[in-house]
């Protein structure tokens, strides 16, 4: 018995059985034209079962290839994300800095200039 395909088990069924019963028969007497498109229709059946198997093979492989890419891109935002936040609170306190002393600056002028 093959596998079931296209979830159809009532003509997997019936072609198993004619498939068989044509088998049986291959070395006793000949087989028509009928039979023999049978038999065929029961190999391509085999055929896309197997292929069938193999791809979803080959797609769970690339599944996981992409999981593996998403999981290091994700660990690179990460560092990422650490490096600009580090670098932002670097460039804050800079900034604070500058703004006061410029702030500083401004107000013992004007304190010099117009008051005295």
């Amino acid at each position: 018995m093959g596998a079931i395909v296209f979830d159809n088990y009532v003509f997997d069924s019936w072609l198993n059985k004619k498939s068989d019963e044509i088998l049986s028969k291959v070395d006793k007497s000949t087989i028509s034209t009928e039979e023999m498109l049978t038999l065929i229709l029961k190999a391509q059946t085999n055929h896309f079962h197997h292929m069938d198997v193999e791809f979803r093979e080959e797609f769970k492989r690339i599944d996981d290839r992409f999981e593996q890419v998403d999981d290091r891109f994700e660990k690179i935002n990460f560092k990422m994300d650490a490096r600009f936040e580090a670098m932002n609170s670097k460039i804050d306190d800079k900034f604070k800095w500058q703004i006061g002393i410029i702030i500083t600056l401004f107000a013992g002028l004007y304190l010099k200039l117009f008051l005295g």
